[in-house]
């Protein structure tokens, strides 16, 4: 079997479909606006079995995508075709191919915290829904960030020049062991590549197959706000992507509710720890808060 790809800027709704049916092959479908998306993808879901070349498409000529289409998948008999990214044009291209020859359409629904795949095939010319189902942990926070990434390194807590800690690491280490037995993985230090030094996650964490980005600042003399302009460059729809969750983990900060006033504005989840001692691990209530929101916001 093949899997038709429609390649829009979002690359988890693609990646997750094909991860979880495990296709024979894929045939990725993209626009020169989505080139690059599609090259993170199969640099992700590319095997020695993948015989067939993506395919680059007109975003908005009918007629032309599916012809291309209709050429490309000349002699494929067994296909199915992915109509949650492209374009509108892209996606009732495929969709005519797919009535046409009486293919099966799948569809990724994302919203809240659950990944649901649609199934449909073709009867009588009409489709109808054979299935819904919900798509199992699939993927890790590595391939989520190659997915939008060119690459990344993961540097660790903050230190100092001598390789100690500094006073902001000290608490992003308090935060992390806090969470590390809550979620499937947490990553600590998350420096994008291609961006110079203008982005860095403090922490990647995943709960099944959603991923959320969090900035751990100390308050005091480390302006929060910079942790809310991190989260607003990291989050963007293109760069890592609109699925991604944000949260801002501030301890004794200036300004709280101001604060918290613009992270609501800007959908960041504000959790402050205001009873954090230097150098110490979180408290209980503070541990207990920290988790509970987290995870109410990543996995439920």
């Amino acid at each position: 079997m093949i899997l038709v790809s429609l390649i829009g800027e979002q690359p988890i709704p693609n990646l997750l479909p094909v991860r979880y049916l495990n296709p024979e092959q894929t045939l990725l479908v993209y626009t020169s606006k989505t080139r690059s998306v599609a090259q993170r993808l199969r640099r992700i879901i590319s095997n020695s079995d993948n015989l067939r070349a993506d395919i680059q498409v007109d975003a908005y000529d009918l007629d032309r995508i599916l012809s291309v289409l209709r050429a490309g998948l000349a002699d494929q008999k067994d296909v199915m075709f992915n109509l949650t990214g492209g374009t509108k044009m892209m996606v009732i291209a495929a969709f005519a191919l797919a009535a046409q020859t009486a293919q099966p359409l799948v569809y990724l629904q994302s919203e809240g915290r659950k990944s649901l795949l649609y199934r449909y095939a073709f009867q009588q010319g009409l489709p109808t829904l054979e299935a819904k189902e919900e798509i199992p942990p699939v993927i890790t926070a590595a391939e989520y960030l190659r997915a939008h990434l060119p690459g990344f390194i993961e540097e660790g807590f903050s230190r100092d020049k001598q390789g100690a800690l500094t006073e902001g690491g000290c608490f992003e280490k308090a935060v992390y062991s806090a969470l590390k037995s809550r979620f499937d993985e947490v990553l600590a230090g998350v420096r994008p590549q291609g961006v110079g030094d203008q982005i860095e996650i403090d922490l990647v964490i995943r709960c099944g197959n959603q991923v959320g980005i969090a900035e751990v600042k100390l308050g005091g003399g480390e302006s929060p706000k910079r942790g809310l302009d991190q989260l607003k460059m990291a989050g963007e729809p293109t760069y890592l992507g609109t699925y991604t969750i944000q949260f801002l983990i501030v301890a004794q900060p200036r300004l709280q509710k101001d604060l918290a006033i613009l992270a609501r504005e800007r959908n960041i989840e504000f959790i402050p720890l205001p009873d954090y001692r230097a150098g110490l691990p979180l408290i209980k209530t503070d541990a207990e808060k920290l988790a509970n929101t987290s995870h109410k916001n990543l996995c439920n």
